[in-house]
């Protein structure tokens, strides 16, 4: 499969002679990250898609929305005991593209991007309250962490054919990691002594510099 890729990129180094058609306005577009020499040539790490309103104007959104759930259950006599984890991630980025003439087949372009995000890590655990009862204690845990961004940006898309195109994208931005909150909630049989706790973290994390897109985009024309 790697082989194939690598003749298939190799193909399209050489044929570049023979030139796609740009968008058109009205045009929606659909992208994924391409690496030919990688162990993975196709890739995905959200979505993105772009409107354009007109032939150098394009409107861009980027999402994210993943998680996954790990339950263990456990059996204490004819009581069945469920804990484990979960997460819960969410991405959105919104922005803006203006295109120059560059070429037939090359567009180039420069932008801004935002960033909002969230995520969320939990826990779940499940015990017998008194060894002699059948009655079960839960203790459920979460922790949840914001995310802010802005990036300008500049790229290029290259048509190598008509309205199926490979980009490059790099950009100047910062990323703000929130302090987040962390939650303990207890369900406790015939006692309310353990109570419910939020409590704010006290640190957060801020990231700036030029960033960069390490594979290809490469992605075609809905419409």
């Amino acid at each position: 499969m790697k082989n194939l890729f690598i003749l298939l990129f190799s193909g399209i180094v050489v044929n570049t002679a023979v030139l796609g058609q740009k968008q058109d306005p009205g045009n929606i577009t659909l992208e994924m990250e391409f690496s030919p020499l990688g162990s993975e040539p196709l890739a995905i790490n959200g979505i993105r898609a772009r409107y354009f309103k007109s032939d150098d104007i394009a409107l861009r959104m980027g999402l994210f929305v993943g998680g996954s759930n790990n339950p263990i259950v456990t059996e204490v006599g004819d009581i069945e005991l469920t804990s484990g984890s979960s997460s819960f991630d969410f991405t959105l980025r919104p922005g803006f593209e203006k295109h120059f003439d560059g070429t037939k087949s090359l567009s180039p372009y420069i932008g801004a991007e935002g960033l909002f995000g969230s995520s969320v890590n939990s826990s779940k655990s499940e015990s017998l309250w008194l060894s002699d009862q059948n009655e079960v204690q839960t203790i459920r845990t979460s922790n949840s962490s914001p995310q802010f961004g802005l990036n300008i940006l500049s790229g290029a898309d290259i048509y190598i054919m008509d309205k199926f195109y490979l980009g490059i994208e790099l950009g100047f931005g910062f990323l703000l990691d929130g302090a987040g909150k962390d939650r303990v909630k207890y369900k406790n049989p015939e006692d309310d002594s353990m109570e419910n706790t939020i409590t704010k973290g006290n640190s957060s994390q801020l990231n700036w510099g030029p960033n960069y897109q390490g594979t290809l985009r490469i992605g075609y024309c809905l419409k």
